[in-house]
This record gives C-alpha cells, structure tokens and sequence, in this order.
C-alpha cells in the first residue's frame, strides 16, 4: 500500500491507444522495403533501461501453433524470423479509436505496383487503408487504381461517389480511365462521366468510341509531337519539358500529318543543329486506329518500337499505342494475382 497506486478499474483503451495482442498480433503488417505484408505470429519486446519496446515481430507460424495448443516451451529463437519493427507499418484502420494510418511518406517508396499487389493481397479494410493513405497524393492514388486489376478497381470505387470516383478518374491517363468506365454499371457510368472536367471528359467519350482490342481502343492521346522543321536541340527542350514519361517524338508537317517518329536514342545521337524530320533513323511505322491486335503487336515487334503512333483515316496522328499497353493485353488473367509478395 506503500507503493504506486494501482488502478483496479476495469481497463479501457484510451484514444489512439493500439494494443499489441488485440490489435497486432495474428494480423498482418507491411513490409516497406520488401513491399509484401507479413503475418504477425508473435511480437518481441527489448528491455531499453526501465521500460520495454518492441523491437520486432515474428512471421514463424510457430507461436501461433504454441499459443494453439497451448505448448509451454517455445523453440529457439531464430532471429532470422524476426523482423525490425522500423522495416514495418501496422494495419490500425481496425482499431476503435486509432485515426492511424500508414505514413504516406514511407509508402511513396514503393512502386504503385507493388503498393496495388499490397491492396490486392490485402483485406477489404486493410486494402482500404492503403488507399486511404495513398489518397492523400492524388497522383499516387490514380497510379495505384491504375495497377489494380479489374475485380479490385471495381470494389475500391463501389463505396465511393460519384463525385469523389470521378475525381480518381480524372487523374489517371486517359487510356486506364477508359479502361475502368468500361468496367462500371451501366447505371453510374454516364453520372460519373459528367462529372470529369471538360477536356477530360471530351478525351475520354473520344477514346470510348473506338473497339477495345483495336490501335484505338489501345491508345493513349498522350504524347510529344513538334513540327519536323525543329531543329534537334528544341525537340529535346520539348522532351525535358514533358510532363509524362516520353518514350519517343513523332513529327508532323504543316497541316499536322504524321511524317515520322524518333526513338529517344535516336534523338539524342543526332546532330543537335540538324532538322528533326533530317535524322536518318526516323520511322515511317504507323498505325490506323482500326488496326487490330494482332497487327498492332506485329508493327511494334518488327520495328522494336516502344511507342507506336496510331492516325486516323486523314494521316493525322491521334495517339500512340506503348509497349506496356500491348504487354498488358497479353498478361492471361490468371498471371495478374502472382505469388509473389502475397504472404
């Protein structure tokens, strides 16, 4: 009685409080520099002077089995098994009272594809999380849905309006966005449509009128074009200045005709002083907006293009075709949930 006072009320958790058995144990984490989530079977704890830290978590399924069946001796600690607790991030979004989340600061070091594997592999609430933290990069988010397959694209933005799916609409490339309106009930498609800024929605109701599995459907109207009278050295300005990833430029003539493209190499082996439309390497490969797959894979393997241009049946380029769209047309569907960081 000499000592501290000890509070025999009945314990309740206070605001923001996360539990370690309740709230951690038996539940996954993430991984940050691996980018996979990671069962937490047990948690170690390090003496740091008088009080205890945890210092990891433990992925054996060992103490889970212990604690199962109630073994009274456990194994030998394998620190193998251990993982840092600063190399993790803890799911809270089921924590009563934790407005937690993970730091968009350590997620921005994951590729969005290893984040939208995380989103795949994870819960619906664990998965929500991640979007939740990742919304508040707008760039990121649609990044992230980008990567999502279908089945996940669809039930992340079920439980959203239409005003806030339109708002992750309009930040993704205009080719995925199509790709996801396409995917949506009939019923929210046109709400969610007036809703996309105005030359967005333009963009995006053109794409929609092409065939899916044509150069049209495929493409994206993203792109660098200059005037083939450009002298080498404005044409790489033009490329710095890019907002988008630049895989090649492509020329036009005066009434805007496609009149060839440059690969970046060569653009940057050519003389800066010379005409664009003068380098010796420049590609006449092209393709109509109804071509078909099979020529669109066909084109780009022949001429090893990264980017393909696509036109339209006045010889105006409209968009190109890049090499990750085709090979994302030709994943087989039981490819896209890999193994691979689902532990």
């Amino acid at each position: 009685m000499t000592g501290d006072i000890v509070n025999l009320k009945r314990f309740e958790r206070r605001e923001h409080e996360v539990l370690l058995r309740l709230d951690l144990l038996d539940h996954k984490v993430i991984q940050i520099e691996a980018g996979r989530l990671l069962p937490a079977e047990d948690i170690a704890l390090g003496a740091a002077g008088t009080t205890w830290r945890v210092v990891g978590i433990d992925i054996r399924s060992g103490p889970f089995l212990r604690r199962l069946f109630g073994r009274a001796s456990p194994p030998a600690l394998d620190p193998a098994a251990i993982v840092d607790w600063s190399r993790i991030e803890p799911f809270v979004g089921h924590v009563p009272t934790a407005k937690l989340r993970p730091p968009l600061q350590r997620l921005r070091r994951l590729h969005p594809a290893q984040l939208a594997d995380l989103v795949e592999a994870a819960s619906h609430d664990e998965g929500e999380e991640i979007i939740t933290a990742v919304g508040d990069d707008p760039a990121l988010e649609a990044a992230v849905f980008e990567e999502l397959d279908t089945q996940h694209q669809r039930e992340f933005l079920q439980g959203r309006s239409d005003a806030e799916a339109a708002e992750v609409l309009g930040s993704m490339s205009p080719d995925d966005a199509v790709d996801l309106i396409g995917e949506l009930p009939q019923a929210r498609r046109a709400s969610i449509l007036a809703r996309l800024p105005a030359a967005e929605q333009a963009t995006v109701r053109r794409l929609l009128a092409y065939n899916p599995s044509t150069a049209g459907g495929l493409m994206t109207p993203d792109f660098v074009a200059v005037d083939q009278q450009l002298p080498v050295a404005q044409v790489l300005e033009r490329v710095t200045a890019a907002l988008s990833n630049v895989l090649a430029v492509h020329l036009t003539d005066a009434v805007h005709h496609l009149t060839g493209s440059l690969s970046l190499h060569a653009l940057l082996v050519a003389p800066h002083d010379a005409r664009a439309g003068d380098a010796a390497s420049l590609s006449a490969a092209r393709l109509r907006v109804d071509a078909d797959f099979t020529a669109v894979a066909l084109l780009m393997a022949d001429y090893n293009l990264t980017e393909a241009p696509v036109v339209d049946d006045e010889g105006h380029l409209v968009g190109v075709v890049s090499v990750d769209d085709v090979l994302e047309a030709l994943i087989p569907d039981q490819w896209r949930r890999r193994d691979e960081g689902r532990t």
